[in-house]
Order: C-alpha cells, then sequence, then structure tokens
C-alpha cells in the first residue's frame, strides 16, 4: 500500500469541503424565495408555515458556507480582487438570509419589507455564485459555452478560434505556435491571473521562469529536473499529478513538444527549423504538418455560411483533428485526422455542428466504419472526402449522393465491395475517384464510368484488365 505524507488539518478538511457545501444554502434560499412569493397569494397563505423552518436553515448553511470559504481562502492560489469580491458577497448573502428569518419572525410589524429583501438576497446570491465559478474555472468558463447568437445579445466578444500563422511546419515559432497552445489548453485553467493554483501564472514564459509558491519550474535544457514536465508524468491518482484527476492529459504528442522545448533552453521566437531535432521530435512534427489548404482553383462554394462556433471546433480538435479555415476571409473550413487514428464512429456526431462549414474531410487512417456515409451526406457543401485505410465495406454509400457538391472521394486501402459502388453513378458532379488496393472487380470500375464518363477512376499501381471502350480509367496513383 502507499504510504501518503499527511499535512492535511481539520481547517484545510473543512475548507475544502466547501465547493461541496455551498451548494445547500443556494438551493434552500432558491427555495425559500419561491415560498415567498407564492405564500402572499391566498391559496398559497399554508405555505407560511414552512418558512420559518426553511428560513433558519437558509441562514445558518450561508453563514457556514461562509467559514469553509474563508478556510479555503486561506490555501491561497486564487486572484486577491476576485477573492475579495467573492467574500464580501457570500457574507453580505449570510447577513441577508440572517435578517429574512428575523423579518419573518416580526412580519406584523414589518410587513412590506420581507419580499424586497428576498429580491436582494437572491441578486446577491446569484453575483457570489458567479464569482464563485470565475474564481474556479476562469472569468470566461461560462462565456465560452454561449452560442454566438446569445455572445452579441450580452455584448460580449467571441474569441477567435486558434488558427495556425504558418503553413509549413518548420515556419512554426516553437515557443509561440506550437507549445503556448498546448499550456493554453492543458495548463491555463488553473494557472491563471484568476487562480494562482500553488502560486503558478503560466499565461507568459516571464510568469512560468518566475515559478511559483514552491520555487522555479523550468530549468532550462534539463526537462527531467524541471517540475512543469516531471508532474505531467505522475500517474492519474497522485495529488501532484498535472493536470489533476479529472481534466485531460497531454498527450505524447505534446509530452514529446514539451520535452524538446525545455531541452532546447526554453527559446522564444526561434523557429523549428532552426532548432537542432531529435528522430523522436520529426515524428511528432511531421504529424503537425498543417493540412495543404484548398488550391485556389478548386472549387468553393459560393453561398456565404456563418463563421464555425469556436465551442464546436474545439470539441474536434480535443479528438486530435485538425481544423482549418480554407482561405483568409472564408467561413468554410477544412477537418483533417492525420493525428486522430482513435477518431470513431461514436466521434462522428461532432462534425454535425459544422455540417454547412465543412467543405473538405480527411479521415484517412481513422478507426470510423461505413456509419460515416450517413454523417458525411449531412455535410452539404462537402466537396472532397477521403477515407483512405479505413474499415470500410461501403454499406450506406448511397448517402453521400446528397452532397450535391463532392467532387473528390478516396477509397484506396478500404475493402469496399464492387457492389458498394453503384450507387455513386447518381453523383453527377464527382471528378475523381480513388480505389487502389481496394479489389473491386474491372467490371464495377467500367460500369461506374459509363455511368459517369467524365469520372476520373484511379485503381493505383495495378492494372486492372482492359475492357471494350476503356479508356479513361486511371491504372496509377497520382503523385
Amino acid at each position: 500500500m502507499k504510504l501518503l505524507m499527511n499535512n492535511g488539518s481539520w481547517g484545510m478538511l473543512l475548507g475544502r469541503s466547501h465547493p461541496l457545501l455551498v451548494h445547500l444554502p443556494i438551493g434552500i434560499l432558491l427555495i425559500a424565495f419561491i415560498l415567498i412569493l407564492l405564500s402572499r397569494r391566498e391559496k398559497w397563505r399554508h405555505l407560511q408555515g414552512a418558512l420559518p423552518v426553511v428560513l433558519l436553515a437558509a441562514a445558518l448553511s450561508a453563514i457556514f458556507s461562509c467559514i469553509t470559504g474563508y478556510l479555503l481562502s486561506l490555501d491561497g492560489g486564487y486572484e486577491e480582487g476576485m477573492l475579495q469580491t467573492h467574500k464580501y458577497l457570500g457574507i453580505s448573502v449570510a447577513i441577508v438570509s440572517t435578517l429574512l428569518y428575523l423579518l419573518h419572525r416580526y412580519r406584523e410589524r414589518f410587513p412590506k419589507l420581507q419580499l424586497a429583501t428576498a429580491a436582494v438576497m437572491v441578486l446577491l446570491l446569484s453575483a457570489a455564485g458567479h464569482y464563485g465559478g470565475s474564481l474556479t474555472h476562469g472569468d470566461d468558463y461560462l462565456s465560452q459555452a454561449m452560442p454566438a447568437g446569445l455572445l452579441q445579445l450580452v455584448g460580449i466578444h467571441q474569441k477567435a478560434a486558434n488558427v495556425v500563422a504558418y503553413t509549413n511546419i518548420g515556419d512554426a515559432r516553437l515557443y509561440e505556435d506550437l507549445v503556448q497552445p498546448v499550456l493554453a489548453s492543458r495548463c491555463y485553467g488553473c494557472h491563471n491571473e484568476q487562480k494562482l493554483k500553488g502560486g503558478l501564472q503560466l499565461e507568459s514564459l516571464a510568469l512560468i521562469r518566475k515559478g511559483g509558491e514552491h520555487g522555479p519550474v523550468l530549468k532550462d535544457s534539463m526537462p527531467e529536473e524541471s517540475e512543469l514536465f516531471k508532474r505531467l508524468l505522475l500517474p492519474e491518482t497522485d495529488e501532484h499529478r498535472m493536470p489533476p484527476k479529472g481534466k485531460p492529459p497531454v498527450t505524447p504528442q505534446e509530452l514529446e513538444l514539451l520535452h524538446w522545448w525545455i531541452a532546447q533552453g526554453a527559446p522564444t521566437k526561434k523557429m523549428v527549423k532552426e532548432l537542432a531535432k531529435t528522430p523522436r521530435i520529426l515524428a511528432v512534427l511531421d504529424g503537425m504538418q498543417p493540412a495543404t489548404p484548398l488550391d485556389k482553383q478548386e472549387f468553393i462554394p459560393e453561398e456565404k455560411v456563418a463563421a464555425a462556433s469556436a465551442h464546436h471546433i474545439q470539441a474536434l480538435e480535443a479528438k486530435g483533428l485538425k481544423v482549418l479555415p480554407v482561405g483568409s476571409g472564408s467561413n468554410y473550413i477544412t477537418i483533417d485526422g492525420v493525428n486522430a487514428i482513435g477518431f470513431s464512429d461514436a466521434d462522428l456526431q461532432l462534425l454535425l455542428p459544422l455540417k454547412s462549414q465543412i467543405v473538405w474531410l480527411n479521415l484517412a487512417g481513422t478507426a470510423v466504419t461505413d456509419q460515416v456515409f450517413a454523417v458525411s451526406g449531412q455535410l452539404k457543401h462537402l466537396t472532397r472526402l477521403d477515407l483512405r485505410n479505413v474499415a470500410l465495406k461501403g454499406k450506406g454509400i448511397a448517402a453521400l449522393n446528397a452532397c450535391k457538391d463532392l467532387r473528390y472521394l478516396n477509397l484506396a486501402g478500404t475493402t469496399v465491395s464492387s457492389d458498394a459502388l453503384s450507387p455513386l453513378k447518381d453523383n453527377k458532379k464527382l471528378e475523381q475517384v480513388f480505389l487502389y488496393q481496394t479489389g473491386v472487380a474491372a467490371a464495377s470500375v467500367q460500369q461506374l464510368q459509363r455511368s459517369l464518363p467524365k469520372l476520373k477512376i484511379d485503381t493505383g499501381g495495378y492494372r486492372l484488365p482492359q475492357l471494350a471502350s476503356d479508356t479513361t480509367i486511371y491504372h496509377k496513383v497520382s503523385s
């Protein structure tokens, strides 16, 4: 059995119970407010009998939450200004809830104050809850989940989705373009200006070098001696492991990237091509190469579409997919699964919120099956679909006929059957189909060719038996 050092205390235990216990007074106070409103009507007058107990419980639980909140604040790691605001709002809730209990006891003397006091209590409770959530999750936690329309309605400017500033991985800046996004997605939630876990802030290299309550977290050229890296390697059960249990861990590729950055001396403003590379980091960088954007001559729908939701883009990126714009000034996007071999049928629904924006979908080498056709068929502006080396048999491929702009389909390296190709004859705009290493019979290929005379069918580096009038079938994969 693993022995853990016990540096706890009753005060620490009570303090860390605050997030659990604070929901009790919130619920009771809201119930009290509803009872006060209802009991003002004659038919609900009997509810006043429950108010003394409810209001007393609300006042006591609010006071106890203030005590546990104060004990938790002694742990440190919170932005002082926001912490003080939350603390005084919490104390105000406790005072007003106690006053509300007293007003009910002497309601004959102050008949008009009870409802006004209850309304003030709800406002204070809402404000205290907001600041408490901001302390725990960051001040943009709620706004990140808001639909674009609601953000505009409340006057919040949505942050632009992360778009890579390079077209070749060699031109990427190691810290600014590669490392900082990893820290932002994995570490900023607990180490930012509002929430200073361990007194450590990671939002700039200067703050990283400053370290936290336990000293420096970065030792140049020594990743194994740097706390910033060492804590990423701890088991999930270890209380010092970062990110903590319940939060998405860093991926092996991200670990390798952070190790390389620290080993290089944690530089800034240095391009990847300027730094020495190991075979391991070369493999990682190769996987980070941005997908080639659609060529300017590639068909792009003229129809205007709304900008893709940053929230839904992040959901796809969390699965390892690359999401890129087709070009500046366009809301259409391309999706590449080069680093998402685990992307499966269960994840396909993540594509649908962006069905109007996706024009190029590359799921080559991922774990999807024939279910991909039903989902892809709902991407109404899809022009290119790459399903190379995917476990496909072709069942349901007819769903692609709903993609009226589909020009390119790659099924190379799949087990698509000969019969599965037949429904494609109804997709009149299809220009290229790749069938290398599929084993599709020559007769099926020829049948599709006759239905779509302008279609270029690439069967790869082997030769199919020549059929009559067979003059347009490719016999070699384009370079």
